[in-house]
């Protein structure tokens, strides 16, 4: 790249603008391709020379010779499919998504580096491949071809190369920076926990702690390819799994050993974020020290599993904590100065680079400048009214509060974004994934112009991907499989938002094998999660089982599943942005696991009710009517307290016996009963009153509460009460587990 005209804080701005753009485009892109394969379009392969020429043209305008190059040798192939001379075929779209990871991968660094340089062989390789394609011939660099992105820019080149059907997702510099930072959340909280148990000893709690967030970080490693971490966390889970069972003892050396493997673990991840290698020359040292505190069965066992994974140590060495830490610092590279003076300047890049602004439709911003310059008039106007006619300040009130809810509602839906990106992304993880499993799999979304607050989109974006996955791993069957069913050969996934109520419910259906109530109870009675008791339950609270932790009907351990953790992260998740998610099943038909998130997490209009001198909100749209019972509507049906209204039983909740308040009254026939639908269930709210509706500002609990059931958060209402915000979904489950 030349040296470019102007300041330098320009040409960063340029090419920052050009690296959005030109990933926006690639996003919109890699579908269109996958959906080639299936079924040809003049639409769709116009729209992908559009993306690959517009990319060309800003590159070329910018210098950017590599880009340049890449997709005018991408443009030349695809302008063949357009005028017919060619036919599109799976080793095409090989070709055209190893070329849109190479431009991904490059763009990184033009938004770091402000250079495309240091890929000219991979691009000579992929070029050489499109050459072969356009005179007929079979890629021959098969490298290249294959459907798995470069290598990553912050990555050590000669770190060992991946097996080709080894499953990947194209990294970016806003991948690694968010893992380093989340790594080293968990760290610190796994130090704190090690700490306790280094004093106190055995605290089921906390080892159920420190083995989720070890193994969250396992997954991470996993889906980064950085296998010498993967590996070690791999380990320090099987220890912490061991402590959990009684197995492995919490004693001061074991934890000592736990404090070298986070050490090493922590320096490895921190030097991912400065000179970018994630190998770790010790790896073969650590892995014999953890080695020597699991139990020898333990080991035997995960040799076997991990056997084609990495290699098995024939002999456990005998090394102490300290001896691994010191080979580590002595083979981590040290940084010089200039080397810091320049990962200083990057980190400014890369974080302008990350996702911290949004795009705005026109529009809405046009709109709020507007509204901002009619509340200043009506502000002037109050304000030379507050001495004179009370009838000209009561309605330049009224136009006050219409403006600033106008002006709530419009800001408020500025911070929505589409859920497109997020299912555009799922295009190629199924295909991927279907491909290394050997399935047939036919992927659609619906509602992809459904809106959520950015934030939620960016929380649910991983669960969403591990719900595809455990699809089509656990759910869809092989085609053999479902040929002997009678089943099509190839199975169907299906990803749906769509809007209902106050909420965002967001649906992975598949046409699998379904759930196994039997096999799924026997599990949990296994594990003393249920009784006997269990056997009555309906199927939907059975389902219900597999997001408690550790929970796994898998017959296998891998170092990808079988642990029963993923579920449960999945469901913390979800939780984590005032979320449920449902499940429904059919054995042998398939299965719709259902994610319900707020639409909003700031505003909620709501219905006031009072509980002895307790204030609740809850949600307007989740309630039906209020009506006031008599004795005679009251009966008992299968031990629920049930009212009868407009000729519908409908089953009773006292919210004082919940939060263990005493309420001003008890018989039914005195308070109020809100008529609360939740889906396809009603159920009755008993309350002491209605204090009136009201709109008001969600804030989360804190902490220190924990999840409080039946409560999704709290507000502070005009006279500085604090009102208890109603979670309609929660309390619907109370009542089931009120009655089991």
């Amino acid at each position: 790249m030349s040296e470019p005209v102007g300041g330098l804080e320009d040409m960063q701005d340029i090419l920052h603008e050009f690296v959005v753009d030109s990933k926006e485009m690639l996003e919109d892109t890699e579908p269109l391709l996958v959906e080639l394969e299936e079924a040809y379009s003049e639409e769709k392969i116009n729209n992908v020379f559009r993306c690959f020429h517009s990319i060309k043209g800003g590159a070329g305008f910018l210098n950017l010779n590599s880009i340049q190059k890449l997709t005018h040798s991408a443009e030349t192939l695809l302008d063949l499919f357009r005028k017919g001379k060619l036919e599109f075929a799976s080793e095409h779209l090989d070709i055209m998504v190893s070329v849109c990871d190479q431009i991904s991968t490059i763009l990184d660094k033009v938004d770091t580096e402000l250079t495309d340089e240091g890929f000219e062989n991979n691009i000579d390789a992929i070029c050489l491949d499109i050459d072969d394609a356009i005179s007929g011939k079979k890629p021959t660099t098969k490298s290249q071809a294959k459907v798995s992105p470069p290598p990553v820019k912050k990555l050590d080149e000669t770190a060992t190369p991946v097996a080709e059907d080894e499953f990947e997702i194209p990294i970016t510099e806003e991948m690694i920076n968010q893992f380093v930072q989340e790594a080293e959340s968990g760290f610190e909280k796994i130090e704190e926990i090690l700490l306790i148990l280094e004093k106190f000893g055995f605290e089921q709690k906390l080892l159920d702690d420190a083995y989720r967030l070890i193994h969250s970080f396992k997954g991470n490693c996993g889906f980064l390819n950085f296998k010498d971490l993967e590996k070690i966390s791999h380990r320090v889970e099987t220890v912490f799994d061991g402590m959990k069972n009684k197995e492995v003892p919490t004693t001061e050396d074991n934890v000592t050993v736990l404090f070298s493997a986070l050490d090493i673990l922590r320096s490895t991840t921190q030097q991912i974020a400065g000179s970018g290698s994630a190998e770790i020359p010790s790896c073969a040292a650590v892995l014999g020290l953890l080695d020597n505190v699991i139990p020898e069965e333990a080991v035997n066992l995960k040799q076997k599993v991990e056997a084609i994974q990495e290699p098995v140590l024939k002999e456990k060495p005998v090394v102490s904590p300290e001896q691994v830490i010191s080979l580590a610092e002595e083979e981590m590279p040290k940084p010089s100065e200039s080397a810091r003076l320049v990962k200083t300047e990057e980190d400014k890049a890369v974080s302008k680079s990350l996702q911290t602004d949004i795009r705005v439709n026109l529009q809405k911003v046009d709109t709020v400048i507007n509204l901002v310059g009619e509340l200043m008039i009506v502000s002037q106007m109050i304000t030379s009214n507050l001495e004179g006619d009370s009838e000209k300040i009561n309605r330049s009130s009224q136009q006050l509060n219409s403006l600033i809810t106008e002006l709530q509602d419009v800001a408020m839906s500025i911070r929505m974004i589409p859920l497109a990106g997020t299912f555009r992304k799922m295009v190629r993880l199924v295909r991927d994934l279907s491909k290394k499993s050997g399935k047939r799999v036919q992927f659609e979304t619906r509602g992809e112009d459904t809106e959520l607050d950015k934030t939620v989109v960016e929380q649910i974006s991983d669960p969403l991907v591990h719900l595809v996955r455990n699809a089509i791993d656990h759910g869809i069957e092989p085609p053999e499989e479902r040929e002997a069913q009678g089943k099509p050969a190839t199975g169907k996934l299906i990803i749906e938002a769509k809007y209902e109520g106050n909420e965002v419910w967001i649906n992975i259906i598949d046409d699998g094998r379904g759930m196994h109530r039997d096999k799924i109870l026997a599990k949990a009675k296994e594990r003393n999660l249920v009784t006997d008791e269990a056997n009555e339950w309906p199927d939907s609270k059975i389902y219900k089982l597999i997001f408690e932790p550790g929970f796994s009907t898998a017959d296998k351990v891998t170092s990808v599943s079988g642990r029963g953790v993923g579920m449960d992260v999945v469901k913390r998740n979800i939780e984590k942005v005032k979320g449920h998610v449902d499940i429904k099943c059919v054995p042998g038909q398939g299965s719709t696991l259902g994610l319900r998130i707020p639409l909003t997490l700031a505003i909620i209009d709501g219905m006031l009710l009072r509980v002895g001198d307790s204030i609740y909100t809850a949600p307007l749209l989740a309630i039906r009517e209020s009506v006031q019972i008599k004795p005679s509507q009251v009966t008992i049906v299968d031990r629920k307290e049930v009212v009868m209204v407009r000729e519908q039983l409908i089953p009773v909740f006292r919210l004082h016996k919940l939060h263990n308040i005493t309420p001003q009254y008890n018989n039914l026939e005195d308070g109020i009963l809100i008529i609360l639908e939740y889906q396809d269930d009603v159920f009755g709210l008993f309350v002491d009153e209605l204090l009136g509706q009201y709109q008001t500002v969600i804030k989360g609990l804190s902490d220190y509460f924990g999840k409080v059931s039946g409560i999704s958060g709290c507000s502070i209402l005009s006279n500085g009460e604090v009102s208890l915000i109603l979670d309609v979904a929660d309390l619907r489950n109370e009542i089931d587990d009120s009655i089991n």
